[in-house]
């Protein structure tokens, strides 16, 4: 087997078992909160894409600092830690990678529930009608966060120019 097939079946089992996870916790949360109002399972539900985008941006930050190099060099055999590290970043698929996919099949299944309404009822069905419109909530989340991002960059190097430029009139 080459080495792209498998990593790309690596690759496919992650994706496969972190969406597992994902849905029981997401669908489970969701069977908790409805009963005690609609509106709790939809803040719940938002809350789990807020969470997973958040853990997925402060994964990279954190294995992209300074400190990770200070705590890489530390220790006295590096081999070890990169290694886990490479084992890691090399098999990984992004938490935002997985709620894509998790959130476009919802798409489908609620599209397909559409047309055949009585194809999946009770609690599944119910779950998917109320995450149907999930996607959008996670793209409109990663845009704006994207967007502060840019914005907060770009006021760094404006007032970076501003400290530059006026430092030097001064002089």
């Amino acid at each position: 087997m080459s080495d792209k097939v498998k990593k790309v079946f690596k690759h496919a089992i992650y994706i496969l078992l972190t969406n597992t996870i994902y849905w029981f916790a997401v669908y489970f949360t969701y069977l908790w909160l409805s009963g005690f109002s609609t509106m709790l399972a939809f803040l719940g539900n938002l809350a789990f894409i807020l969470f997973g985008l958040s853990l997925d941006w402060m994964m990279y930050r954190f294995y992209e600092s300074k400190k990770c190099i200070d705590l890489l060099k530390k220790e006295k055999d590096l081999d070890k830690p990169y290694r886990v590290m490479q084992l890691q970043l090399e098999s990984f698929v992004s938490f935002r990678t997985v709620l894509y996919i998790f959130y476009g099949i919802i798409a489908i299944f609620s599209q397909i529930m559409v047309f055949y309404p009585e194809l999946i009822g009770g609690n599944i069905g119910s779950f998917i009608k109320a995450n149907s419109y999930s996607i959008l909530l996670l793209v409109a989340f990663e845009r704006i966060g994207e967007q502060f991002s840019k914005d907060r960059e770009k006021a760094g190097e404006i007032l970076e120019n501003l400290k530059t430029e006026l430092s030097e009139k001064q002089e």
